[in-house]
């Protein structure tokens, strides 16, 4: 029965619209993770940024899981778990799937030290928040380069207005936190601890994860 229900699959569809829709969301969760800590950004509007962008996330992270499980149960081309979880050994567009994997790896890092932020410390969970824009960058390498609709006009668009709007919201924050100082946050405005310096240094980027407020659990 199960191997009925596996070989009618549209295999083929799942795939394509899982990693599409995967790399949105991400792109959504990871500009919300960045606007929601602009000086301008405050009370509800930034409140529904940070939950949403941590919402976006987990959509990704789960959309990125079905995906990959998809694959390997694919008719057409099907993927081994070596392929699977070993970057750079597929043997189809070894590169793209392999930075693919790695994305992959990348987001779970960032969304469980999320989880385990005051376990780690501020200073080791921004090192490893900082993944956030690898992994970015290789997913949408990733999509350009494996998926099958990247040569579609829409799909282009789509690749260059996401890269670009990422670069640009950057720029601005890192000029807008130039100005203002330590007054950006990440989530919803609270009370820190630590030196004035480890705010300033920790408190420049908010991406993806799951770093949640006391007044938001």
């Amino acid at each position: 029965m199960a191997q009925w229900i596996v070989d009618y699959l549209p295999t083929w569809n799942i795939i394509r619209i899982s990693g599409i829709a995967a790399y949105v969301l991400l792109f959504a969760g990871v500009f919300l993770g960045i606007a929601q800590g602009m000086p301008m950004a405050k009370g509800k509007p930034k409140a529904a940024m940070f939950k949403w962008h941590t919402r976006t996330t987990w959509l990704a992270f789960g959309l990125g899981l079905v995906h990959a499980l998809t694959l390997y149960i694919d008719h057409y081309s099907p993927f081994t778990w070596g392929e699977l979880l070993i970057p750079f050994t597929a043997s189809v567009h070894p590169i793209g799937s392999g930075l693919g994997t790695l994305a992959f790896y990348g987001l779970v890092i960032v969304l469980l030290s999320s989880d385990l932020r005051n376990k780690l410390g501020r200073k080791w969970w921004f090192m490893f928040h900082m993944l956030s824009y690898p992994v970015f960058i290789g997913l949408l390498v990733h999509g350009m380069v494996t998926g099958t609709d990247s040569g579609n006009i829409i799909m282009r668009m789509i690749y260059v207005f996401t890269g670009l709007s990422i670069l640009g919201i950057t720029v601005l924050r890192g000029m807008l936190r130039e100005r203002k100082g330590p007054e950006i946050t990440i989530g919803p405005k609270r009370a820190t601890s630590g030196s004035p310096s480890e705010q300033n240094w920790v408190e420049g980027f908010g991406l993806v994860g799951t770093v949640r407020p006391k007044h938001l659990k």
